[in-house]
């Protein structure tokens, strides 16, 4: 994992993302940003994390949050708060679920946390997605995705993709 930059370099970044989002706008797109961990680390000379900066400093209208669900619980961060202090920026998401947040020791930072998780089938991990869905209004929630990164290594990409789908439905429909 990378390690997180300095203030400086994340607005210069963010700064970037909004020029590159107006040529965007121009055909109808928005520029994406996406999260692992390290975005959620403290910036080498700031108490602030890569992520506020680029949920502050980037213009909704040009950009917008694809929030990985499973990387954000990993690192630690509640993604319920992150709506409330950003509502509509988070037009995309990535359903991933994890094992192992029940029992990581919360001493540890985003990065250090990831050796302590493993990615499973969506509702085979700790993650409750129920809350979560139920804020998909005040999130900006227009498109999602499920996505299990190690779906091969789980033995089949396919049942894998299976579980997570009939999981994930038979949790929005109880």
């Amino acid at each position: 994992y990378q390690v997180p930059g300095s203030l400086e370099s994340v607005k210069r970044r963010a700064d970037e993302l909004n020029a590159h989002g107006k040529i965007a706008q121009r055909f109808g797109m928005k520029v994406l940003v996406h999260n692992h961990t390290v975005e959620f680390e403290k910036l080498t000379d700031s108490p602030r994390t890569a992520f506020d900066v680029l949920v502050e400093d980037t213009d909704p209208a040009l950009v917008t949050m694809q929030l990985d669900l499973g990387w954000t619980y990993i690192a630690g961060v509640d993604p319920l708060a992150l709506f409330k202090s950003h509502p509509g920026r988070f037009e995309l998401w990535h359903v991933k679920d994890v094992f192992g947040l029940k029992t990581v020791s919360p001493s540890l930072g985003p990065n250090a946390r990831v050796s302590s998780m493993a990615l499973v089938p969506v509702g085979t991990g700790h993650i409750d997605f129920k809350p979560v869905f139920a804020q998909a209004s005040l999130a900006g929630l227009k498109h999602f995705v499920i996505e299990q990164d190690n779906a091969a290594a789980w033995g089949d990409s396919l049942a894998a993709a299976r579980v997570s789908y009939q999981n994930l439905a038979g949790m929005l429909t109880k």
